[in-house]
This record gives C-alpha cells, structure tokens and sequence, in this order.
C-alpha cells in the first residue's frame, strides 16, 4: 500500500475504534463532536478502501464483523499510546 493512501486510512482507522467502543453511531458522534452521518461516511469510505464490511449493524446497535475485529485490535494499541 502507498504511504499517502496508508496515512489516508489513519484517520478512518481511529474513526472505526471510536465507533467500536461507542457501540453506536450516536454515541460515536457525540464522542468525536459531529454528526452521525458524518460517523457513517468516514466509515463507509473505510470499508470501500479496504473491500470488506466492519460492521453489522443490529437492531440494538453494532457489531464488528471478523474483519472488523481483525483491524482494530491490531491498531488499537497505538492509538492508546498516542493517547
């Protein structure tokens, strides 16, 4: 993968932990400070780049898929370090 695209990802990356921890697209939201659909896009941009859903979405709210928790917790580490 080429650096710009890698450094690209980042962002959606911590978009996906925040998402992950919330367990919702409103708690999310609120987290970050910004809408839900913005939540939605940078996480739908992720899954387009990488070719696999992260996320189920259930009735009572969200789920990481394999991939999903195949992703974060290889990152997850980082970013509480960088915290």
């Amino acid at each position: 993968m080429k650096k710009q695209r890698i450094e690209a990802l980042w962002g959606h990356v911590h978009w996906l932990g925040v998402l992950a921890e919330a367990g919702s697209y409103t708690g999310a939201a609120a987290r970050l400070g910004v809408s839900k659909a913005a939540v939605s896009q940078h996480i739908r941009n992720l899954e387009e780049r990488l070719g696999k859903p992260l996320f189920r979405r259930l009735p009572r709210g969200l789920a990481l898929t394999d991939e999903g928790h195949a992703l974060w917790p290889a990152v997850a580490e980082s970013f509480a370090r960088i915290e």
